[in-house]
C-alpha cells in the first residue's frame, strides 16, 4: 500500500499515556450507533466509515500502537481479522470494546493485543445506577484495561471507589481516566442521556482531574495508567519504547500528585528523547554506557537504567504508594 493511501486511512499522533499510547488511529471508522469515546482524540467517537475500511486497513505496515475502535456485532469478525493481521506482524494493537461486547475471537493472537473497555455508559449513569455492574463486563479478563471518560460533576468519590472495586472483582488490571475535549455538539449528544442537573454540570462544571480516579484505582490494586504496549519481533525498538513509557508514566504521575513541574518535565523530556534514540538503550545499559547520552541525567538516568535493565522503576512504585495513601 502506498504511503499516501495509508495516510488517508490512518492519522499518526504522539503516543501519550492519557491517550493509551495510541500512535495510529483510523481517520474514519464504522462504529456502533451508541455513544462511545474516541480514545485517540478524547472526543466522542464518530461512526462515519464504511465497513470496507476494515479490509483496506490490512495494508499499512505499522511499528507502534494501532487503535481499533468499537464496531457493531456484525463487523466483529472483520475487526478480529484486522487485529490478528497486524498483531502477527509484531504491531501492538489496542481493541476498544463496549460493555456487553464479545471479546475478540480466539483466532486473534493474544500477544500484541490489548483490550480496553469503554466506560462512557457508566460515567453517564451518574448516581442513578451501579457504576460498572460486573455482569456488563462478563467477557473481561485479567490484563484488560478500562477507561472512564472524565465528565464534569458525574463521578464523586464514593462512586469511583465502587467502580474500582467492581472492576478489580472482575479481574481487570487497569482503570484509567480519560480527560475529554468535547465540542458543544458532543455535550448536547451526551446530555440526552443525563438528568437535567447532570446536563447543567456537563456544560458549566469545572473540568475534572484524573487524580481521584487514580487514587481509587490504586487503592484497589489497579494501575492508573495503561503500561505502554510494545512492538514484538520482527519489529525492533521495544527496549527504547519501554524506557520511554516508564519515564513518561512517572512524569505524568508526578504532575498528577503535585510534584514540582521541573521534576516532571525532566522525566517527560527524557521520555521524548528515549523514543527517538537510535541506539539500543538496553544494550547501552548492559555495558554501563547510558550516562554517555547527553539528554539523560539525574533522576531520569537512574529510572532509565532500572527499566532498561528489565526492572520496574522504583519511582513508579513510590508514586503508586502515594496514590494509595491518598
Amino acid at each position: 500500500m502506498s504511503r499516501a493511501l495509508a495516510t488517508a486511512l490512518l492519522r499518526e499522533q504522539a503516543a501519550e499515556p492519557w491517550r493509551c499510547w495510541i500512535r495510529h488511529a483510523p481517520v474514519r471508522w464504522p462504529g456502533p450507533e451508541e455513544l462511545w469515546v474516541d480514545l485517540a482524540s478524547g472526543a466522542l467517537g464518530a461512526s462515519d466509515g464504511e465497513p470496507e475500511l476494515l479490509a483496506a486497513l490490512h495494508g499499512p505496515r505499522l511499528e507502534d500502537v494501532l487503535y481499533l475502535p468499537p464496531v457493531v456485532p456484525a463487523l466483529a469478525a472483520a475487526r478480529d481479522r484486522l487485529a490478528a493481521h497486524h498483531a502477527a506482524r509484531g504491531t501492538p494493537v489496542l481493541v476498544q470494546l463496549l460493555p456487553g461486547d464479545a471479546r475478540p475471537s480466539s483466532a486473534v493472537a493474544a500477544d500484541g493485543l490489548v483490550v480496553v473497555w469503554d466506560l462512557l455508559a457508566a460515567a453517564l449513569a451518574g448516581g442513578e445506577a451501579s457504576p460498572a455492574p460486573p455482569a456488563q463486563l462478563a467477557n473481561a479478563q485479567a490484563g484488560d484495561a478500562a477507561v472512564l471518560p472524565l465528565l464534569p460533576g458525574v463521578a464523586d468519590g464514593e462512586r469511583l471507589e465502587a467502580l474500582a472495586a467492581s472492576l478489580a472483582a472482575v479481574g481487570l488490571t487497569v482503570l484509567q481516566g480519560l480527560p475529554l475535549e468535547l465540542s458543544g455538539r458532543d455535550r448536547r449528544a451526551l446530555g440526552e442521556s443525563m438528568s437535567e442537573a447532570s446536563y447543567l454540570r456537563l456544560f458549566h462544571g469545572d473540568p475534572p482531574t484524573p487524580l481521584p480516579l487514580a487514587r481509587a484505582a490504586a487503592r484497589h490494586g489497579l494501575l492508573p495508567l495503561l503500561p505502554r504496549p510494545l512492538p514484538r519481533p520482527p519489529l525492533h525498538g521495544a527496549a527504547n519504547l519501554r524506557v520511554a513509557g516508564g519515564l513518561a508514566a512517572c512524569g505524568e504521575l508526578c504532575l498528577l500528585l503535585g510534584e514540582p513541574e521541573s521534576r516532571a518535565q525532566a522525566l517527560l523530556r527524557a521520555a521524548r528523547f528515549a523514543e527517538r534514540e537510535g541506539r539500543d538503550l538496553a544494550a547501552l545499559s548492559r555495558d554501563g554506557n547510558l550516562a554517555v547520552l547527553p539528554w539523560l541525567e539525574g533522576e531520569a538516568l537512574h529510572l532509565a537504567a532500572e527499566v532498561a535493565g528489565g526492572a520496574e522503576a522504583g519511582l513508579w512504585g513510590q508514586l503508586l504508594s502515594r496514590l494509595r495513601a491518598g
